[in-house]
């Protein structure tokens, strides 16, 4: 028996669900807490969350779980139109624009924790502007508590007047718990695609277009304090420099976490061949930066943006890139090889998380389950 489990701890963990599945013997066998624990300890690299967008998919694919070989170990789809706008580690923000719902998802249960969809107290005058509103939302945990807090921005537009109400939800087991207003910060922010990352209970925003035509800026919200703070100038890269004096040459930037720290990346956009800086931040109150990587990349399609979003033990970095003709890519630098290795094709409007359970804990079907009363200790 020992030489089958030594046997069986070597497979992945798709095989070894699809395995479970053939009895119950197996299933028990499988299932049992030290088995799945050895085989975590066999399997220690992360599996990845993909949300998408299914506004843009027939197949209506809402997300997949997968190795960092491409090997799809869960994929679930959606009953309707939704969008997993961003990722936290075994959670997952989701909504539906059609009728204001915002929800955080665990990939692994499938348990869906769905908030009012109703404006906050403070705005429900506005509640008149509903065909003249876009909404978008994050999400991240207070660091001292660990209670989750919502985000979400409302863009109204109205006469050619364009506003952001900002609205914060706490979800910390109280069952009437509704929306908040939260005051304005002196600026306005996006809330794009790899535009806004949580890091230790603080989020942080690119500053909008009409307010910083390049985008250096970043602004920030604490979630413990509910409060705003100036927003510091953006890294220079070096890229964008050595264009300036190219006038069809333009630039994207996102912004990410690598090992804790904020991070920009910046590329030349829509182009196969990327000269890719990674600035990482070293002091917020000065706005100081550090360039730790230069990268150069290729691709069989034109980039639109890349967004990396982990380092991995070994040095390795894994990195979404938005293709203009194929969608997401999921692919993995060597900073030691300089290479990088494409890895899966993800489709387009794809958030990325990070799944931190055992790959055996994951049941082999979803189950599809709403809560409506929050939560106060973590999905």
């Amino acid at each position: 028996m020992d030489n089958v489990n030594e046997i069986l701890l070597r497979l992945p963990a798709k095989d070894l669900c699809r395995l479970r599945a053939v009895s119950r013997s197996w299933w028990s066998f499988l299932s049992k807490p030290q088995f799945m624990a050895d085989h975590a300890a066999r399997h220690p690299e992360p599996l990845i969350v993909a949300g998408y967008n299914t506004y843009h998919r027939e197949d209506r694919i809402l997300y997949d779980i997968c190795d960092l070989s491409g090997r799809i170990v869960k994929r679930v789809h959606a009953t309707r139109e939704e969008w997993v706008l961003y990722g936290q580690p075994d959670l997952l923000c989701v909504v539906d624009w059609t009728n204001m719902s915002v929800k955080l998802l665990n990939p692994a249960t499938g348990v869906a924790y769905v908030l009012p969809t109703e404006f906050a107290e403070e705005h429900a005058a506005y509640h008149q502007y509903l065909y003249k509103y876009s909404f978008s939302a994050t999400f991240g945990q207070v660091a001292s508590t660990g209670v989750y807090k919502v985000i979400r921005v409302i863009f109204v537009l109205d006469g050619g007047h364009f506003e952001q109400l900002y609205e914060v939800f706490t979800l910390d087991g109280n069952i009437h718990a509704q929306w908040r207003a939260k005051q304005a910060p002196p600026y306005q922010v996006e809330m794009d695609h790899w535009d806004n990352v949580v890091i230790n209970g603080i989020v942080y925003f690119f500053l909008s277009y009409n307010v910083d035509e390049d985008k250096r800026r970043i602004g920030s919200f604490n979630l413990e304090t509910e409060e705003w703070s100036p927003s510091i100038p953006g890294p220079l890269s070096s890229l964008m420099d050595a264009a300036a004096d190219h006038i069809d040459c333009s630039f994207q930037l996102t912004i990410g976490a690598l090992s804790g720290s904020l991070v920009i990346a910046c590329h030349p956009a829509t182009s196969t061949h990327s000269s890719m800086d990674l600035w990482f931040l070293v002091d917020f109150e000065k706005g100081l930066w550090v360039k730790q990587y230069s990268i150069e990349l290729s691709f069989r399609h034109p980039a639109y943006a890349i967004h990396p979003f982990l380092v991995l033990n070994d040095g390795r970095i894994v990195f979404v890139i938005d293709t203009i003709n194929s969608g997401g890519l999921l692919s993995i630098y060597n900073p030691e090889t300089k290479t990088s290795e494409d890895v899966m094709e993800m489709g387009y409007g794809v958030a990325v998380g990070l799944y931190t359970g055992s790959a055996l804990s994951l049941a082999n079907k979803v189950p599809v389950s709403e809560n409506t009363t929050g939560f106060a200790d973590g999905p």
